[in-house]
């Protein structure tokens, strides 16, 4: 492993091949960030919030103007800017791992850890941000029930109608349809894409939705080539992301036995991110053997691992729904992809 003279750091150029390693594996599963408006920190900044500009609308100028006769100047609108503040934290991981270790694995051990990682803060911006977006105050709950306790005792799950009522809501709204979304890459930019409102929803949802009228599968469309990433169909106006981290709120309803899915449906600007892409949005910190001086004095171990900066605030709530379901299908199975052992 380089480093820099007797400093315990990583050269210049090993950072940057492990920063955009650790970079590619953390942004695969970023279904969240691809939708909001991305916000970057400034490199020194130490700041501790982020903020976004939300434009309040003009009304219609329905009054025909008159002829000017050196008197009747029209009273200027002004544009009303809203700074919408949030904070921001540093969030991060890392792994021990040893000089024999080390020894016997040099070729594969940054490269298997950094992997390893990579998931683990996918999974951890994800999640900060789908609790945010989770958390907000306009909600539908499925097939005209009245609360989430009506929705858990009776199974009700999403409706065609459901659809039409959410795409009512953002049109009144004069929520804009997306046409570009953030790339699912490392880079920083967007990709172009039909206009549509979108949705997050579960695995399990997904099922349920598939037995709707009007729902097309991603395969059938004839732009298939130009799905987003993680897109299982559309129904209505909504094109449907399928996110393996939106997991069921449990133990709802009378009986307290039931699983209720949060599903999120939006449109463009309904929230903002902080996005790891960019310069230090995410980094690695890797401590060489012997890195530590005399806490180590048998160079005997070493760590890797990864630090962040991340945050999620809604930006409109007319433009972001939460739908509340039960899905018809669920898998028991324990999850096993975490090891506490």
């Amino acid at each position: 492993m380089a480093v820099q003279g007797t400093t315990g750091k990583l050269s210049a150029k090993i950072q940057a091949v492990y920063d955009r390693k650790l970079l590619k594996r953390a942004v695969d599963n970023q279904v969240f960030d691809m939708f909001g408006v991305a916000k970057s920190i400034p490199a020194n900044s130490n700041t501790k919030k982020a903020f976004a500009y939300r434009y309040k609308n003009i009304l219609p100028a329905t009054t025909v103007l008159a002829e000017y006769d050196g008197t009747n100047i029209k009273t200027e609108n002004k544009i009303v800017r809203e700074e919408v503040e949030y904070e921001v934290g540093h969030y991060g991981d890392y792994i021990v791992y040893s000089d024999e270790l080390d020894l016997y694995d040099l070729d594969n051990i940054q490269s298997s850890f950094l992997d390893v990682l990579g998931d683990q803060a996918s999974l951890t911006i994800d999640t900060i941000r789908r609790d945010v977006l989770r958390g907000g105050t306009n909600v539908l709950y499925a097939d005209g029930s009245l609360d989430r306790t009506a929705v858990a005792d009776n199974a009700k799950t999403l409706t065609e109608n459901d659809f039409k009522i959410m795409a009512l809501k953002l049109k009144r709204q004069r929520g804009s349809k997306f046409k570009k979304v953030i790339s699912g890459t490392t880079a920083i930019g967007t990709t172009p894409v039909r206009s549509a409102y979108m949705g997050i929803i579960s695995p399990e949802v997904t099922e349920d939705l598939r037995n709707l009228a009007g729902w097309k599968n991603v395969e059938t469309y004839s732009d298939y080539s130009k799905a987003i990433a993680d897109e299982v169909g559309s129904i209505g106006d909504f094109r449907i992301i399928e996110s393996y981290n939106n997991d069921p709120i449990p133990n709802q309803g009378t009986s307290a036995d039931t699983n209720v899915y949060l599903s999120l449906f939006f449109a463009e600007n309904a929230y903002a991110t902080v996005t790891l892409r960019g310069k230090n949005g995410i980094m690695t910190k890797v401590k060489p053997l012997g890195s530590a001086g005399s806490q180590d004095p048998l160079d005997q171990y070493g760590t890797i691992g990864w630090k962040a900066i991340t945050g999620c605030a809604i930006l409109n709530e007319a433009w972001l729904i939460r739908a509340e379901s039960v899905a018809s299908i669920e898998d028991a199975t324990e999850k096993s992809y975490y090891d506490f052992s």
